[in-house]
């Protein structure tokens, strides 16, 4: 039984004395790049006085760019302790993440819209200092060209938070000045150029950050602050469409009339020359009629010798008396 004891000790002792003399495995790390990520593998350590200028610029940063999916990551000791075994494995490099994917917001004052369910329309005036709100939909993504700028300008942000924070507080500028430059009507009746210059000079803005505008415009109508404003303006707006409405059902009907007189008059224009044509006709039966009687007198002109015929009887001849009155 001792002996068995004994075997114990010097094997607990022995895998103890291994541990401090040998320290801890070395066991391989690495890292899963997804379909949708940009990798960059940066040293977190040995750089030189000569490196410092460029590091972490976005040159540094290209050059850090790996296209590879799975990355080994290589370890180095580090000392914890005076005994060989007391130490630990630490990584030499960091691998930054930038996801690529897309990122859409639409910033609405009404709760039941929008990415959010709060009111997060953009507050601006106009130059005649009326408040309103106004909805964006902007869709941003990082193209793969682009992710070392985005990650020197927003060192490992998300998209999402630089959207949120960066690209809605560059629209709320743009924004603000364009209403502001313009009286309330001139706000209505220019909102698309508005929205045109929004998105191109924000566009333009972000562009050498790493971040591509898909798409950025004003969603829904002006949300004014003041209900008072907004009840005129929707009254006036009833108001106006019954005027419309009413103007353009005078110029159907007037439309319709033209339509009718233009029908009466070519029904007229019909009779007319048919009455035209009926005389024509008569007429021209009259002298074919005419045509043929002096035809017939001709004819008969031409045959007649000059003598009266023999057997004429004279007129009142009682022989044309007697006849019928019984005698034969």
């Amino acid at each position: 039984m001792k002996f068995f004891a004994g075997i114990v000790c010097l094997v607990v002792v022995g895998l103890f004395g291994s541990i401090l003399f040998m320290g801890p495995p070395r066991l391989e790390q690495f890292e899963e790049i997804g379909a949708n990520e940009t990798a960059f593998v940066v040293p977190l350590e040995g750089a030189s006085k000569s490196d410092q200028g460029k590091f972490m610029s976005v040159d540094f940063l290209e050059e850090a760019k790996v296209a590879t999916k799975r990355i080994n990551i290589p370890l180095r000791s580090q000392k914890t302790g005076r005994l060989p075994g007391n130490f630990k494995w630490i990584p030499t490099v960091k691998v930054i993440r930038v996801d690529r994917m897309p990122v859409t917001r639409e910033w609405t004052s009404d709760a039941s819209t929008g990415t959010n369910t709060k009111s997060e329309g953009l507050e601006v005036e106009s130059k005649d200092s009326i408040g309103f709100n106004v909805g964006i939909n902007i869709t941003c993504s990082v193209l793969e060209d682009s992710a070392a700028s985005f990650l020197y300008f927003y060192a490992g942000k998300k998209l999402t938070d630089v959207v949120d924070s960066n690209v809605r507080g560059r629209v709320q500028e743009i924004l603000s000045r364009e209403f502001g430059k313009r009286d309330l009507s001139r706000c209505k009746e220019e909102k698309a150029d508005i929205s045109s210059t929004v998105c191109e000079e924000t566009r333009e803005f972000f562009k050498s950050k790493g971040i591509t505008i898909d798409y950025l415009g004003i969603v829904g109508g002006l949300t004014y602050e003041d209900k008072e404003i907004q009840s005129t303006i929707n009254d006036a707006f009833v108001a106006e469409n019954k005027i419309n409405i009413a103007t353009q059902d005078f110029e159907a009907q007037k439309i319709n009339n033209e339509k009718e007189k233009t029908i009466a008059e070519t029904k007229l224009f019909v009779a007319k020359k048919f009455a035209e044509a009926q005389e024509a006709a008569m007429a021209q039966i009259e002298l074919e009629i005419k045509k043929i009687q002096a035809e017939a007198t001709l004819k008969a002109a031409d045959k007649w010798s000059g003598n009266l015929p023999s057997n004429m009887i004279p007129a009142n001849a009682p022989l044309l008396f007697n006849l019928g009155a019984g005698g034969h």
